[in-house]
């Protein structure tokens, strides 16, 4: 892949030997790429976990315009990954969530650094034309939920990183409440909109500077309300206008059968009319 930045990240020497070779092979480049895409680290269990970009569902497509590779080497990589216990991969409704094992890319740094670095670097989850993809593979064609919910991910996290003053990433259940609002057929560019308008009616109110919107689920009720008051609206307006068609329709029939109704002086004869005896 093809990119216009590069910057170096650090990398133990311990991987390069016979033992991960064999276990991993080609699969090291995927490896890689998982841990100069991570952008935090958690401690569970023990173990530290890379959070590789914020825990953006990946599709196997987008990870194989990475390395020009196909989708089935992707698979056959992740596999590898997996079975010898490398990363972490929790399906979600739009690709996998990506850990690695034994994560140490921020190790040696302090909090500060790493921040910096993450910063510096820009991690934010974006549409696919303009995160993973070569400008080769942006000529290919992806479904319009897909990329919806990856715009509407990428204003959440500009709003709440710049909210919180710190780069903040949407979990899964953020992308799940995304593509909620994809699902009901809420337009992209009025999402946004309503996002916005959220974000701002939430600024109005807090009255500390720790109060913070922490999940997207507190925007979709608040973009749920509007779209649905919206297509109430429409629906009642639609149905007046039936109305208002229906009446004129049915003033015309009205208007005319009156008018069959109505009969002639003579009564209806025709002729010389005779005159009645006294």
């Amino acid at each position: 892949m093809k990119t216009d930045k590069s910057y170096p990240f650090p990398m133990y020497s311990g991987l390069l030997n016979s033992e991960h070779y064999d276990k991993m092979g080609p699969a090291l480049w995927l490896f890689l790429w998982f841990i100069s895409s991570t952008t935090k680290e958690i401690e569970k269990d023990g173990v530290s976990w890379g959070i590789v970009l914020g825990h953006k569902p990946l599709k196997a497509r987008e990870m194989a315009a990475v390395f020009g590779v196909s989708e089935k080497t992707v698979r056959r990589w992740l596999e590898l990954l997996e079975i010898h216990e490398y990363i972490k991969a929790v399906r979600a409704p739009y690709g996998l969530m990506i850990s690695v094992k034994h994560s140490k890319k921020f190790s040696f740094r302090s909090d500060k650094i790493a921040q910096r670095s993450i910063k510096e670097r820009s991690f934010l989850p974006q549409a696919p034309d303009t995160d993973v993809r070569s400008d080769k593979d942006k000529t290919k064609t992806y479904t319009a939920a897909d990329d919806a919910v990856d715009h509407i991910a990428k204003r959440f996290t500009q709003l709440r990183s710049a909210q919180e003053g710190r780069t903040v990433y949407p979990s899964s259940r953020d992308y799940q409440a995304i593509a909620r609002i994809v699902a009901i057929g809420v337009p992209v560019t009025q999402t946004i909109k309503w996002l916005e308008e959220c974000f701002q009616a939430f600024e109005n109110r807090r009255t500390t500077a720790s109060e913070t919107i922490k999940a997207f689920r507190y925007c979709s009720k608040f973009i749920e309300d509007r779209f649905f008051a919206e297509q109430a609206k429409k629906k009642t307006a639609i149905q007046h206008e039936r109305m208002k068609s229906d009446d004129k329709t049915n003033n015309r029939t009205h208007f005319g059968r009156a008018e069959k109704r109505e009969t002639s002086i003579t009564g209806g004869q025709t002729g010389r009319i005779r005159r009645k005896p006294l």
